[in-house]
């Protein structure tokens, strides 16, 4: 994808001696649009990505309270936690 301000200078360029010919304005048009496409594709990509980060964030919520972490107002259980810390501990001390 072609920089923005190098983009814009382009068409500003073109746009200065329109006179009788309209030609470079509907060069100006034609890559407005393709542009206008580019960033709508961007704008997909990045909406597919927040839905997977919102997909992934819903599974770890749901992950963390069945495991008991948290209750489903978002509330610690501190019990929980420092079991699974317990865990965790004897886990890296029989390594």
């Amino acid at each position: 994808m072609e920089p923005h301000a190098q983009w814009r200078t382009t068409i500003e360029r073109r746009t200065e001696d329109l006179g009788e010919n309209w030609w470079p304005f509907v060069e100006n048009i034609k890559e407005i649009l393709e542009k206008m496409d580019e960033m709508h594709h961007e704008f997909n990509q990045l909406e597919n990505k927040v839905d997977e980060t919102m997909g992934m964030i819903k599974s770890l919520y749901k992950s963390f309270v069945k495991i008991g972490i948290f209750d489903k107002e978002f509330k610690l259980n501190w019990t929980a936690v420092k079991r699974i810390g317990e865990i965790i501990n004897e886990e890296r001390d029989e390594e």
